[in-house]
This record gives structure tokens, C-alpha cells and sequence, in this order.
């Protein structure tokens, strides 16, 4: 069945001598894995600067259910971002949420407003002139959300002990616990700059990286990650 769907990049690996195999987030049927042909050879169909992490993409393949790939025929951009490609700092974290999003994305279904909640988030990463040295770890809370463990509300609230109600949360100090907060309390995107230095940054961003391992199976280090503390150092 040929169908028409919108979709985020997550993966891209290269298959025989020009072709593709894309992992996809799509609007109609969740995590998806595409062939796309030709892309690596002379003259190709489409450029390979459409596959890269988080692009998003208006999909045209050919889906059938007894599939694990299916056949890509068309492709075109949907947005095209303006400073992600060239400021190193987003770049990182795009290639840190694109990996977070390999582990954490396995259902092979609909699910619009988890898709609604990522195609705002990372055109909000782009748009973004200050606060993004915190995005990584708005997203991730706020992803959790839809995931089903968003930490508990009560702890957000403030009315609950860490070390008794979340203890991968209990060695956060003060500043870092309110930023935690913040960030859960703020939907529409990250809060403004919330003064925390780098080893707060990098403590709360442990502690979030923590309690995902906890609810995801086979969440372990991840790659990119000592990439973007190096950027963000």
C-alpha cells in the first residue's frame, strides 16, 4: 500500500553500494524502517543532506505490515532548519536526542501527540537564540511525559523529599532540584537561563539520564554524550 505520511529522522545506515536504510518517526505509523536507493550514487534522487538526524521529511513508501523495511519512492523536505546544520552546539544536541530517541521510540504506531510534541520541540531548537544549553534536558523530561514517567508530581511540586520519592533525583542540590521543576512545569519549552554551571548542568543531566535507565530497557551510555559535554564544557 502506497501511503503518504510526515516523518523525523532518527538513524541512517548505508546499505549495498548507494543505498539507505532509514529509521523513521512518522505521524501515521510510529518507529518505521525505510530503504531509500540511489542516494549515495552519482546523480542521486535525493540529496543525502535530507537523511540527516531529526530532518523532517514528507514520505511517500510502500507499507505493508509483514515488513520490517519498507520501500521509499518519494521524499521531500518538510522544514528546513536555519541554524541546527551550522552552530555546533545545536548540531551536538541533535545528534545526543536523535540517539536518546533510537532507544526510547519502539512502538510501530500512531502516536500524534507524542509526533506533535518532537515536530514542535526541535523546530523550537532552531529557532532558539538563548536557552539551549538547557534544551537537552527540557526535552527529556518533558518526553517522559510521554513516555508514562514523568517524575512524580508531587516531587516537581516541591512537596516531596527526593531521597524518599525519587532517589535517583536525591543527590541534586537545591538549585539543580528547582531547575528540575522548572523544566517540568514549562510545556510550550525550556526556561529562561537558570543559572547553573557546568557541573550542575552536568549532574541534573546524570540524574535525568538515571531514571530513564530505570524505565527503558537497554537505556545504556549513551555514544554521543561525552560529545556534548565536551561541547557544552
Amino acid at each position: 500500500m502506497l501511503t503518504k505520511t510526515r516523518a523525523i529522522v532518527l538513524h541512517h545506515v548505508k546499505y549495498g553500494e548507494s543505498s539507505l536504510v532509514l529509521n523513521l518517526y512518522t505521524e501515521q505509523f510510529g518507529r518505521t524502517a525505510c530503504i531509500v536507493s540511489g542516494v549515495r550514487s552519482r546523480k542521486p534522487r535525493f540529496p543525502a543532506t535530507l537523511f540527516q538526524p531529526l530532518h523532517m521529511l514528507d514520505v511517500d513508501f510502500y507499507y505493508r505490515r509483514s515488513r520490517e523495511i519498507h520501500r521509499l519512492k518519494e521524499v521531500s523536505g518538510l522544514v528546513y532548519y536555519q541554524t541546527i546544520p551550522f552552530n555546533i552546539s545545536k548540531s551536538t544536541i541533535a545528534l545526543f536526542l536523535a540517539e536518546v530517541l533510537m532507544h526510547c521510540l519502539r512502538e510501530e504506531e500512531s502516536n500524534p501527540p507524542l509526533f506533535a510534541f518532537l515536530f514542535h520541540a526541535f523546530q523550537l531548537l532552531d529557532a532558539s537564540d538563548e536557552g539551549y544549553p538547557y534544551f537537552h534536558h527540557w526535552f527529556l523530561v518533558q518526553l517522559s511525559r510521554y513516555l508514562g514517567f514523568l517524575p512524580h508530581e508531587q516531587l516537581i511540586a516541591g512537596n516531596l523529599s527526593p531521597v524518599h520519592d525519587l532517589p535517583v533525583f536525591g543527590n541534586l542540590s537545591p538549585d539543580s532540584l528547582e531547575a528540575l521543576r522548572s523544566m517540568a512545569g514549562c510545556a510550550s519549552g525550556p526556561p529562561g537561563q537558570l543559572g547553573l554551571n557546568h557541573a550542575g548542568r552536568t549532574a541534573l543531566l546524570e540524574s535525568i539520564l538515571r531514571y530513564y535507565s530505570l524505565h527503558i530497557d537497554g537505556f545504556t551510555r549513551l555514544k554521543s554524550y561525552a560529545v556534548l559535554q565536551e561541547v557544552f564544557r
